[in-house]
């Protein structure tokens, strides 16, 4: 699994750090969004400082190597060929303001809770960012009203496993699906035929994925399966995910992130940043399928 790594903060304040500052520094690296694993499924790279853009190579692949006879000068000469991917981190950011009373009050969870909604926010902005990219694969599978089972979900990962361009070849396993939670309730229901089964689930692939699919520690067909909370269904009720190779998507994240604390003497608050920035773009085309499924509750 890719993983985002945050190297450090910075505190931009003038201030000494105090304790309230540290439970909310703390408070913001730790908190997690298991609703938002997308920025965990990508590749990622940190840009180094001074720059204020990343490039990516992207190298094509070379034609098959050729047979050669005894005796007899190879004349088939090969270019290799390389394209630029450009990414420009934007800066985020999320505030928020604290009355000196109402920390008073609580002084160590209530900025223990601003620091961990924040963080929550930021990673929610980062998850958002990524799925908008879900949209740019150009091969799609499913469609309006559709609902996703196995064949679906087989036929997205065998096109991801055949040679079908001759730039990226193959997707490189492993492969992973992020999904709103009633297409993967609707793949588990085809798995298990828990619709009509009376009895327990069986042991094996359906038991884990009804166990544990959330999680993305199941697989099917060799494919991590993860919630995705932040996947939106349109008019119609559908929704738009993915499966994919790691690198099909990419994240280059910039600087590390910064937290400032600036208190206002006269009117008795205290403001709290939290600012990150990163830019995120598709890397391989061919190693991404978009899964566009009915997403209707069923409660």
């Amino acid at each position: 699994m890719a993983s985002v790594t945050n190297t450090g903060i910075t505190i931009s304040t003038t201030d000494s750090l105090s304790s309230g500052q540290k439970i909310f520094i703390a408070a913001a690296k730790e908190a997690y969004e298991p609703a938002a694993p997308d920025p965990d499924l990508i590749s990622s790279e940190r840009m180094p400082s001074g720059h204020k853009q990343w490039d990516i190579l992207t190298y094509a692949r070379l034609s098959d190597a050729t047979a050669l006879t005894e005796g007899v000068d190879m004349t088939t000469v090969q270019q290799l060929y390389a394209n630029y991917l450009s990414i420009n981190p934007t800066e985020h950011g999320v505030i928020v303001t604290l009355s000196k009373r109402a920390i008073s009050r609580q002084p160590d969870s209530l900025e223990r809770q601003a620091g961990s909604q924040m963080g929550v926010s930021m990673r929610a902005r980062q998850a958002k960012d990524v799925i908008a990219l879900y949209d740019g694969f150009s091969k799609s599978v499913g469609g309006a009203g559709t609902t996703l089972d196995i064949t679906h979900f087989r036929g997205a990962v065998a096109y991801l496993l055949t040679d079908n361009d001759s730039e990226f070849g193959p997707a490189p396993m492993p492969l992973r699906m992020a999904a709103h939670s009633e297409m993967i309730s609707d793949l588990i229901l085809d798995l298990t035929d828990a619709g009509s089964r009376v009895g327990g689930v069986e042991d094996g692939l359906s038991s884990e994925l009804v166990q544990r699919w959330w999680r993305g520690a199941d697989r099917a067909y060799g494919v991590q399966v993860f919630n995705s909370a932040y996947i939106s269904l349109d008019s119609g009720k559908d929704a738009k995910g993915g499966l994919f190779a790691q690198e099909a998507l990419h994240m280059v994240l910039e600087g590390n992130d910064e937290s400032t604390r600036e208190t206002d003497e006269s009117r008795r608050t205290t403001e709290y940043g939290l600012f990150k920035s990163w830019g995120e773009a598709e890397r391989a085309d061919p190693h991404g399928v978009e899964m566009l499924f009915d997403a209707e509750a069923t409660v």
